[in-house]
């Protein structure tokens, strides 16, 4: 057949037209990704490909979902996850939306980063959705919105997995499958494992906490559910009132917006500028949040102006220019023990100001200015220094004690000019108070007698009061003889110090007990042919009593045996310890308290008090909402020293004393602060409201 050349053009022009369009229908059904996709994808390396299968295999009316995920991943699951548990998490995320009332009311932007979101923190990625689904939707099956449906998973979920709070857990970012096989977490655990919960069944949530609360009693971590606005509640902790409460909510009070470490975040799995702040990884900084302060922070009262301020010190003032006599029958107008109750920190602060310039201190001023410290008629000089800038919170203090000791004081004063150059200077931190401090004497134990805590008290109010230091932030440390010194003193007044550490020494025995080191870091260096005196094995001793501790109290007792093999009683390796030491810091309202008294001398000891102290005593005091269970041995009488770091004003404490339970009413007493505040010396040691505990009485 012949076919002319105009029809041959036609028929050219036709199959090419025909090509062109079929290209460009393969162009369309091949996905364009967005500039943030594509970065994503480099980041995955080798994991590409199953990023890029769970993208393609998405249901169109679910892309912008898994779009959302791989766009905001951290980079370790850009190279982990896989596309089967990214395509479950997205199928069984939309269907719970289709499935319950409030789905469709909840705006995109929320659901993506509230309910689709596979993970709150930086928890393992367990497909936690479909178990999670299958056991919650029946049980929420009839409310009406999310928030009724929050509120009856927080109330019933703990229960059905079997799971409650507990310090033993294994980590405080377990995931739900990491919390539900051993059956406790921490309070971020529990909100890990009630966010996901209720994100199974489409209920909008995120993770709220603060790495410490602005009264510095710990940090604490809480959830919001969306439910047309932010709400908060504990995990775990169901208020039958509903949300927006909690036992938290006064120190949430006091959070401080532009104060990092005193501020509140809520977690976001889309990034933002933002990073939520790990306590436990605080150098991670891929899991992002809001800061959420304004929220929660109450606004200053009225009255604690400039005005209010300068009337609590001039009240406080009076006080302690008063007699003896005097102050026991003192009372302060009520009006600043209700403006004590709502601000807190800043009346502490006005105290505080009024207690260092008080006319009381006129001799320990002298001491302090001609560098020494008295206790009775003991006396020990000193010599100071400072290395490198004051931080801002004050100056930390390091007390260094010398070897030596029951030998001629040419020795001893040998041995004093040794220690103050022997630990180094550290250029690498920001700076410090290094304080060489003299024996009192020049007997065997000059360190350690029972006259020496309260003498190093003494110093260390000293340095609160005149030196501008930072009573978190004071250290002890000694060689030899100043090593048993340190062994003496560390374990019978750990509230004072944020870290000690012994070199060359032991415990003597009888005289200490390892358990009031619960919460304060000790540690002591001995080497393996330091055996005169039997040091190495007093050592060996102690360390083995101590690991007992630090197995049957997971997380607490942070107490370390530096052995070092090769070495005698001199030349330790240990000059370099304030580097080591610096970064440590007190908290001076730790929860759980274990104190074995062994002498009459110590009558503090962190939030406890007692009148008569006596070697044999022992009381153990964990605090817990507003509750208090404490256990006791010979100890007849004793105080509770207590304030908003420690328990909520509005609600009663709870006592469990031996099994027998009682409630207190709490009040906050501006005379308890100022009483407490010139007994101890310390800022951080004093406190609002004092509870009387009578151990022979029902």
């Amino acid at each position: 057949m012949l076919v002319n050349k105009a029809s041959l053009r036609i028929a050219f022009l036709m199959m090419a037209c025909s090509l062109s369009f079929n290209s460009a229908a393969f162009a369309e059904d091949k996905p364009t990704w967005s500039v943030a996709i594509e970065k994503a994808l480099d980041r995955a390396e080798k994991n590409r490909t199953e990023l890029e299968k769970a993208l393609n295999e998405a249901p169109a009316d679910q892309r912008k979902g898994m779009e959302f995920l791989v766009a905001n991943m951290p980079d370790s699951d850009l190279r982990s996850l896989k596309a089967d548990f990214l395509l479950e998490n997205l199928e069984l995320a939309y269907k719970a939306r289709k499935q319950v009332v409030w789905g469709a009311k909840i705006p995109d932007e929320i659901f993506l980063n509230n309910v689709l979101a596979y993970a709150n923190v930086d928890e393992a990625r367990d497909p936690w959705r479909k178990e999670f689904f299958e056991m919650c939707l029946p049980l929420v099956k009839d409310c009406k919105s999310a928030g009724e449906a929050a509120q009856l998973l927080n109330s019933k979920l703990f229960d059905k997995v079997k799971v409650k709070y507990s310090t033993q857990r294994k980590k405080p970012h377990q995931s739900p499958k990491e919390s539900m096989e051993i059956g406790m977490a921490s309070c971020t655990g529990l909100s890990i494992l009630l966010s996901d919960a209720c994100r199974s069944v489409c209920i909008p949530t995120r993770i709220v906490g603060t790495p410490l609360w602005a009264n510095k009693r710990g940090n604490h971590t809480w959830l919001e559910i969306w439910d047309g606005d932010w709400h908060f509640t504990g995990a775990c902790e169901q208020d039958p009132s509903g949300m927006d409460r909690g036992w938290f909510v006064g120190d949430a009070a006091q959070a401080k917006k532009d104060v990092p470490e005193h501020a509140i975040y809520a977690a976001s799995f889309q990034k933002t500028n933002v990073s939520f702040p790990l306590v436990w990884a605080r150098n991670k900084k891929d899991v992002f949040a809001e800061n959420v302060t304004d929220r929660y922070a109450r606004k200053p009262a009225a009255g604690l102006t400039k005005d209010g301020s300068q009337d609590i010190e001039k009240a406080a003032a009076a006080y302690f220019a008063a007699n003896e006599e005097q102050r026991e029958k003192w009372k302060f107008d009520e009006k600043f023990d209700q403006l004590l109750g709502e601000q807190e920190e800043p009346v502490r602060r006005a105290v505080w100001k009024a207690l260092r310039s008080a006319p009381i201190h006129e001799e320990l001023k002298k001491d302090f200015t001609s560098n020494q410290v008295k206790y009775k008629e003991y006396l020990s000089p000193y010599v100071v220094k400072n290395v490198g800038e004051k931080p801002e919170k004050g100056w930390p203090l390091f007390i260094a004690m010398h070897g030596g000791g029951g030998a001629p004081k040419e020795v001893n004063d040998s041995q004093w000019r040794v220690m103050q150059k022997y630990y180094k200077d550290q250029p690498s931190v920001t700076g410090y108070k290094y304080l060489a401090l003299r024996a009192p004497n020049d007997t065997w134990n000059g360190f350690y007698d029972l006259y020496v805590p309260p003498l190093i008290s003494n110093l260390i109010r000293q340095f609160a009061l005149f030196g501008d230091i930072d009573t978190s932030k004071v250290f002890l440390m000694g060689y030899s003889h100043g090593g048993y010194g340190a062994f003496f003193i560390g374990p019978k007044i750990p509230d004072r110090f944020a870290a000690v550490h012994v070199s060359a020494a032991a415990p003597t025995d009888g005289t200490i007990s390892a358990k009031t080191l619960r919460n304060t870091r000790f540690t002591f260096m001995i080497g393996e042919n330091d055996n005169a005196y039997g040091r190495r094995e007093r050592c060996e001793k102690f360390n083995a009593e101590v690991q007992k501790l630090k197995d049957q109290n997971k997380g607490e007792f942070p107490v370390e045996m530096e052995f070092r093999k090769g070495f005698g009683h001199g030349g330790l390796p240990d000059r370099d310890k304030i580097k080591d030491m610096y970064s440590s810091t007190r908290n001076p309202v730790s929860k759980h308290l274990t104190w074995e008294l062994t002498d009459p001398v110590v009558a503090d000891f962190f939030w406890l008090s007692v009148a008569k102290p006596e070697a044999g005593q022992a009381i153990d005091a964990a605090i817990s909402k507003n509750s208090v269970e404490i256990t006791t041995r010979n100890a007849k009488q004793f105080d509770l020293d207590l304030d908003g770091r420690l328990v909520s004003f509005d609600k009663p404490l709870v006592v469990s004393l031996n099994g027998a339970k009682s409630e207190h009413t709490l009040r906050p007493r501006l005379l308890t602060l100022c009483q407490t505040m010139q007994k101890r010396g310390d800022p951080e040691l004093a406190f609002t409201c004092r509870v009387r505990i009578e151990a022979d009485k029902k």
